[in-house]
């Protein structure tokens, strides 16, 4: 907790009374144990820079299909902080940094009463947390259905996609922070555990689903879906011909052939690794080089104008990557 912004439990209390009334006012398909259907859970993973809140707000939500679902954080939910007002005397970045113990509070009372009550659930997942491994088991064990969308991005091309957001949320006065790529590679490396755990849940739950997603210079900056696989039975994952009809993106210098496949004969959890290719691969190519330093550079641009809000290592980093690829 903050020492420079305390706050207590009657404080959490008093915030998630103020959401309580809005946020759980959804229908719950699964109000019992034994009821049908069974509750869901939406999740969306990546590290930071991935494009999970993206891939959220504008690709599943706009479908329809999860507007009964709890989301289980938004940005909004720090300025029930007590001492909000006064941190936004000293900028985005400050709130940023001093609510961050407050939302993680906040957050687990809005997750226990979701998930307590069988509320449908949207949950976000940027791996930087190994305890996101134990989750699934639970949610697997009070009934829950998946549907896990994992977006896997070159490692560099994330860290400059959230040196970009935190400029542009700056510039509008929008809570953010700055991430290093040390961070992300933290993320990356609890991925392992934290996907395997979201596959092996899908295999427990029939009509559960899983979808690896690419996002990067090379999908046009959206996230583009490898593989999607359907539970159709127990410690079963069935590979679809096909997502929603869109027929799937290929990565010619990665392996052509993703695919998350599970059964009796096969039961080892397989998205991670392929997961995995995506995030190490280099930038390799002299276009895909060329337009990461154009990014680099249009978001140095973008940083010049807010210079005296933004840390130097912003500069910094987005300057080694215009060096690093404008050679070839």
């Amino acid at each position: 907790m903050s020492t420079l912004y305390p706050f207590t439990d009657a404080d959490l209390d008093e915030a998630f009374g103020s959401l309580e009334a809005t946020l759980f006012d959804k229908k719950r398909d699964a109000q019992s144990p034994d009821s049908n259907p069974s509750p869901s859970i939406l999740i969306v993973a990546g590290a930071q820079g991935s494009g999970k809140t993206y891939l959220l707000d504008n690709t599943l939500l706009s479908s329809g299909h999860y507007d009964h679902y709890v989301r289980l954080y938004l940005p909004m939910f720090r300025e029930l902080h007590p001492h909000y007002a006064t941190m936004q005397e000293h900028g985005t970045l400050h709130v940023y940094e001093h609510t961050e113990s407050f939302i993680w509070g906040l957050c687990g009372k809005v997750f226990a009463h979701a998930f307590g009550n069988r509320y449908n659930i949207i949950m976000e997942c940027a791996l930087d947390d190994p305890g996101f491994a134990s989750f699934p088991a639970q949610a697997v064990a009070a009934g829950y259905r998946f549907n896990v969308h994992l977006i896997a991005c070159q490692k560099e091309f994330s860290h400059w996609a959230t040196l970009d957001r935190g400029v542009r949320s700056i510039a509008a006065n929008e809570i953010e922070r700055f991430m290093s790529l040390s961070a992300i590679e933290g993320s990356q490396a609890n991925a392992r555990v934290i996907l395997d755990a979201f596959e092996n849940a899908c295999t427990q739950v029939p009509n559960s689903e899983i979808t690896l997603y690419r996002r990067g210079i090379e999908t046009g900056m959206d996230s583009k879906v490898l593989c999607h696989s359907r539970c159709e039975a127990v410690d079963n994952l069935a590979p679809q011909p096909d997502f929603q009809g869109q027929p799937f993106v290929t990565a010619a210098h990665l392996n052509p052939s993703f695919q998350i496949r599970r059964s009796l004969e096969a039961n080892a959890p397989c998205s991670y690794p392929q997961y995995s290719q995506v995030v190490h691969a280099g930038m390799l190519d002299a276009q895909t080089r060329q337009q990461m330093v154009r990014l680099c550079c249009k978001t140095l641009d973008r940083a010049q104008q807010e210079m005296t809000r933004l840390p130097t290592t912003v500069f910094r980093e987005l300057s080694s990557y215009v060096l690093k690829y404008i050679y070839p």
